[in-house]
């Protein structure tokens, strides 16, 4: 059961989607719901440190702290507009710093649920994700920054090959795919398949012995076809609420490198994404 959920508040001006994407989230599965606001401060690496003044880093520091406010005031507005248990915390640190006390802090809560990333106006978002997926060892939850609808898991989508981190990411799932109507598992054939993977067919007979059954489809690209512009056209088609898949890649030290295929879901994805590593 999810009972208790983590989200990132977003830094900055204007509503925040994502938190009211986790308010919606909370109430629907009865959790308590912890907002994170970080009061950001520039990273400013020690042989420069002359280059700046006082007055400057007191400055970004008082504006960072602002909209961490600002942020903070938001969550509070939202789990009041559908009276959820909440709770606040804050942190201060640069965006790396933050994003790995975040991922510290999600180890002891049922799933993170952060925002995507923006490519137009580079933020935290993606350093937090990353963070949480490589060093928690819990689900993360994944947001798109144009979100409209509330949280839903009628209809999901599992994203299929077989492989370790998918596993991963159907067991941390259940929860979720308990409260579905329809769950579909997509298999895009590549003609590349992993050596040791288990196919389709297993998943589809492991999730009837939890009372769930399976719609199982094999996808074959064509084209120029991604495997990522196959699975946004399946979702479209069968009108997804959520995808389930596994996230790709590894970390060295405080390096997150993502697989292509993670990357590039992260990168386009059009419904809410729960990733496991």
């Amino acid at each position: 059961m999810i009972k208790d959920i983590l989200v990132s508040l977003r830094s900055g001006e204007g509503p925040d989607s994502t938190v009211d994407y986790a308010v919606s989230a909370a109430a629907r599965l009865g959790a308590h719901l912890t907002g994170v606001a970080v009061s950001y401060e520039i990273d400013v690496p020690p042989v420069y440190t002359e280059a700046f003044s006082t007055d400057f880093i007191e400055a970004q520091r008082a504006e960072g702290k602002r909209l961490a406010d600002q942020a903070v005031a938001r969550f509070g507005e939202a789990t009041r507009s559908l009276e959820i248990t909440g709770e606040v915390r804050t942190i201060d640190g640069t965006p790396g710093g933050a994003a790995e006390q975040i991922a510290i802090m999600a180890r002891l809560y049922d799933l993170a649920i952060v925002s995507q990333a923006d490519p137009d106006n580079l933020g935290s978002e993606e350093v937090i994700a990353e963070a949480v997926l490589f060093d928690s060892g819990r689900p993360v939850l994944l947001v798109p920054r144009n979100q409209s609808k509330p949280f839903s898991a009628k209809r999901i989508m599992v994203a299929w090959d077989g492989g370790r981190a998918s596993a991963r990411a159907v067991a941390e799932a259940r929860p979720l795919l308990e409260h579905a109507d329809f769950v579909e598992a997509v298999v895009v054939d590549t003609g590349r398949n992993k050596p040791n993977a288990l196919p389709g067919a297993d998943l589809a007979r492991h999730l009837s012995r939890h009372d769930k059954n399976v719609e199982l489809r094999r996808l074959v690209p064509t084209g120029d076809e991604g495997i990522v512009d196959v699975l946004l056209k399946e979702v479209a088609a069968r009108d997804i609420d959520l995808v389930v898949m596994g996230g790709y890649g590894h970390s060295r030290l405080r390096e997150f490198v993502l697989g292509g295929v993670t990357r590039d879901m992260l990168d386009r994805m059009t419904v809410p994404l729960l990733l496991a590593h």
